[in-house]
């Protein structure tokens, strides 16, 4: 972990309280909107703090650096994309696997979509920071919830899908999916893009299915 943020969690106020939260919301929001414009060259603290509206002391009470703003950003965005994920993918289990299959895929593309520019920037700056890791955990509770719920993707199959089969099913489909907002592709967008995707998964399963 790189010496400037060490110290994040232990030594920066946590925001419990309201007020708190709201000015960490505000400079999220602050960061977010310069990113958007200008990108991560026109990103710095004090721009920042100008554009939250709070003095430069206020914001480095919470963040050290731009770059512990971008991974606290990078945190919550993985967290709510894996609650989104997992609700829609709970619900989709309960119908035909066909359409468990493109809700799940539908609803990460549209989350990945969310913000295209910010999301692309935030996750670079995480990973450069050496987070990388992190990235896999949301992919990694997806994992196990498919994992438990064999009976429901694959009917005819009495044993439980390899750990490694989720592995390479999983990161295929993300895998596309990040690589696609991290080369900003049109295909993003595409109703195409959409279709081989679930193509690619419902082939992959039909072969496991037999």
């Amino acid at each position: 972990m790189p010496r400037k943020l060490q110290a994040i969690d232990s030594k920066r106020r946590t925001p419990q309280q309201v007020r708190a939260q709201a000015t960490v919301e505000l400079i999220f929001e602050a960061t977010a909107r310069i990113l958007q414009r200008g990108g991560g060259a026109g990103l710095n603290t004090n721009a920042v703090a100008e554009h939250a509206g709070i003095s430069i002391g206020t914001l480095y009470q919470y963040f050290p650096n731009k770059e512990a703003i971008m991974v606290a950003m990078t945190r919550r965005l993985l967290e709510s994309d894996r609650l989104a994920v997992m609700k829609a993918l709970s619900g989709a289990l309960d119908g035909p696997r066909a359409e468990a299959t493109r809700i799940a895929i539908n609803r990460l593309i549209n989350l990945n979509r969310t913000n295209q520019k910010v999301r692309r920037i935030i996750t670079q700056t995480h990973i450069a920071q050496g987070f990388g890791d992190e990235l896999a955990k949301p992919v990694q509770e997806i994992t196990q919830m498919l994992a438990a719920r064999t009976d429901r993707i694959l009917p005819r199959r009495t044993e439980p899908i390899s750990p490694v089969t989720l592995f390479v099913l999983t990161r295929a489909v993300v895998g596309v999916i990040r690589a696609a907002v991290h080369e900003e592709s049109p295909f993003l967008g595409a109703a195409e893009f959409e279709d081989e995707l679930v193509r690619l998964v419902d082939g992959f399963l039909a072969a496991l299915d037999q």
